[in-house]
């Protein structure tokens, strides 16, 4: 790799985005995530922890819940809703009895999803293949319930609310027991049941409680944070509890055997290791295979696991929020409410100063899935989840001052879009669209009506929604890939080849603009190289997946940036959260494409790796021409800015 002048563009700073709630699916190993914009991260934590896709609520997300692969909210409107994973849309919103529902919990043996309520009613539906029926509604009880959880059998029901917890029978709707938390006044927060009914709760005094749920007596107490306790979650083996809230604490209590005067084992809970991954309030905590997942008022994910210790946090940043105009030096940033366009100063014509260009704002309640810019600069797109918008950006020759302009007219295919790509040559846009399940191409042009030049049905090659699209630098082909593994290639609007499947998703794909090699990064940090011509894996890709660099897979975050050095073709540049990787061949074996005929006979491909930290946050990493190279990157600090002021807090030896 070569010397380049890097143009970092640091003062990209998105919403912060608080966790509200969290809730682990075993088999699919997934987390939602519910923020407080009214949205539903899904994590796909099977290799490395990303993003899979994005789900908008008509309200707050309250609580979560999984069943077989089905995922429930409940809202502050009163509503229990099931959500669409494929179209990213809710399925029908189901009304609760009396007030906003604040908790859900489901017991998957049975199938049965409880919903407590602002003004103490519990609403029991049952769970079938077409939504959800009503079932019962249990005793009403005094004030808001807080949490609920059902026990192993399904049953028995214990809900937390303020000053007490209650156990419901499920059979005969009547509260069995009522278990007062003290003399003062105190809410229970979040509650757990183990598989023998211990119960443990949460509360505001900051305190862990442990109740045996078949006799209805309090076991334990323990001052576990200083103050106020938001949340509870047991490991797998349900032999460790982790608390945390207010007070970011993390604390865990170890469930040992203990011999007591009289020569008698006893279990007890005591406390254990304690650790610290925020620095502000946490709200939620899930425990899965070990590692244990928080988040809170700062928006990160923070993945936790001890013995040994270590701890990764992932920022809520995606790379499909920027985009970029090679030709016009343009770069593209997306928020939750508004565009902006900046000009990158040119060294050439002796500018060196960035230059906010223009800002596209949208309704309140629009949210944008993907956005693009032409190379060129002269197009603006992006996507809601109702229709497609298309700008034309021109620049006044006489004023030299931008001026945009909607598109009146567009062709019928135009339909809501889940990822957007430009053609080098700024003449085409390629589009997957959500309903209608197709490929699109249109033909750009500021003189005439845009129209469509090809319409590609892409059902029988997909079985989910694409999230990657790539266009070869002359049209020539065009590469898609879903988060099933599915990645196919088209060329002139029809079906080129497919390429085979992994078993995890990719994360990132570039097409090299010389030798048109396809190259993927998957979700484990896995990189292959196809060859488009040939229809093949190169035999650079086949050693490199036989024996990839330790410092290349064995990384926290996923790559999702790839690109080249164009004047070379021997490298590939990748990117992550905060490293840049650059992969060398060895130039002996890049420049000789004949195929070996025996594996065995071939002799192993060179190549080099160098590693690059000086970066935080990156969210954006590409060539802008042969000189210069484009960062974008996400201050840490500006997450802390943007904290309700009674959170933040100055920190000895930090600014």
């Amino acid at each position: 790799m070569g010397s380049f002048d890097v143009h970092r563009v640091n003062f990209f700073s998105p919403e912060l985005l608080s966790i509200q709630c969290m809730v682990v699916e075993n088999e699919t190993q997934k987390v939602a995530v519910g923020r407080s914009n009214a949205s539903i991260e899904i994590w796909d934590i099977s290799y490395k922890p990303h993003i899979d896709r994005v789900l908008i609520c008509d309200s707050s997300v309250e609580g979560l819940a999984w069943y077989n692969g089905r995922l429930f909210s409940c809202s502050a409107n009163g509503t229990v809703t099931e959500h669409d994973l494929h179209s990213l849309s809710p399925l029908y919103n189901k009304t609760v009895t009396s007030g906003s529902c604040w908790c859900i919990a489901i017991h998957k043996n049975s199938g049965r999803l409880a919903a407590g309520t602002q003004d103490g009613y519990i609403n029991i539906f049952e769970i079938t293949s077409d939504g959800l029926t009503y079932d019962r509604l249990m005793d009403k009880q005094e004030g808001k319930i807080n949490c609920i959880s059902w026990d192993s059998s399904g049953e028995w029901l214990v809900t937390g609310s303020i000053n007490a917890l209650r156990i419901y029978s499920r059979r005969s709707g009547h509260a069995l027991h009522k278990l007062p938390t003290g003399q003062t006044e105190t809410i229970v927060s979040s509650i757990a049941v183990t598989n023998d009914f211990t119960i443990i709760s949460a509360d505001s005094r900051g305190k862990l409680c442990f109740w045996d749920g078949n006799k209805g007596t309090n076991i334990a107490n323990y001052q576990a944070l200083k103050s106020i306790a938001l949340t509870v979650c047991l490991d797998e083996s349900q032999t460790k509890v982790y608390c945390s809230g207010v007070d970011p604490l993390i604390v865990c209590y170890e469930l040992i055997s203990m011999k007591s005067d009289m020569s008698v084992e006893c279990n007890k809970w005591v406390r254990s290791v304690q650790l610290v991954a925020h620095t502000v309030e946490v709200r939620s905590l899930v425990h899965f295979k070990g590692k244990l997942y928080s988040g809170g008022i700062d928006g990160y994910l923070s993945v936790s696991s001890y013995p040994p210790k270590h701890m990764v946090k992932y920022p809520p940043l995606m790379s499909s929020t920027i985009s970029l105009a090679t030709e016009a030096r343009y770069v593209l940033m997306l928020h939750l409410s508004h565009l902006d366009v900046w000009y990158l100063g040119d060294k050439h014509k002796y500018e060196n100063k960035l230059s906010k260009l223009v800002t596209i704002k949208y309704s309140k309640n629009d949210y944008v899935r993907c956005s693009a810019i032409s190379p060129d600069g002269t197009w603006v797109v992006y996507s809601t989840e109702e229709k497609l918008k298309i700008f034309s950006l021109i620049i006044d020759s006489v004023t030299s001052e931008p001026m945009i302009k909607k598109t009146g007219i567009q062709p019928v295919d135009c339909d809501v879009s889940t990822q957007l790509a430009f053609s080098s040559d700024s003449k085409y846009l390629w589009f997957a669209t959500k309903h209608e399940n197709t490929l699109v191409c249109l033909e750009m042009s500021h003189k005439f009506d845009l129209s469509t030049k090809y319409c590609i049905d892409i059902t029988p090659f997909f079985k989910d929604l694409i999230h990657l699209l790539e266009v070869s630098k002359w049209n020539k082909y065009v590469v898609a890939a879903d988060r099933k593994s599915n990645i196919v290639v088209f060329n002139e609007g029809k079906h080129y080849c497919t390429l085979p499947k992994y078993h995890c998703s990719p994360t990132s794909m570039k097409i090299h603009p010389t030798t048109e090699n396809l190259v993927i990064a998957y979700a484990n940090r896995n990189v292959v190289e196809y060859d488009l011509s040939r229809r093949e894996y190169t035999d650079f890709s086949e050693q490199l997946f036989l024996n990839p660099p330790s410092e290349l897979i064995n990384r926290s975050f996923p790559i999702n940036c790839i690109t080249f050095d164009a004047s070379r073709n021997d490298s590939i540049i990748f990117s992550d959260d905060n490293t840049i990787c650059v992969l060398t061949k060895d130039e002996k074996h890049s420049k000789n494409p004949e195929k070996k005929t025996k594996k065995l006979e071939s002799k192993p491909i060179k190549f080099s790796l160098k590693i690059i930290q000086n970066y935080e946050h990156l969210v954006f990493f590409d060539f802008l021409n042969r000189e210069e190279l484009v960062a974008v990157e996400v201050n840490p600090c500006s997450f802390v800015e943007k904290l309700p002021a009674v959170y933040k807090k100055k920190l000895f030896g930090m600014t």
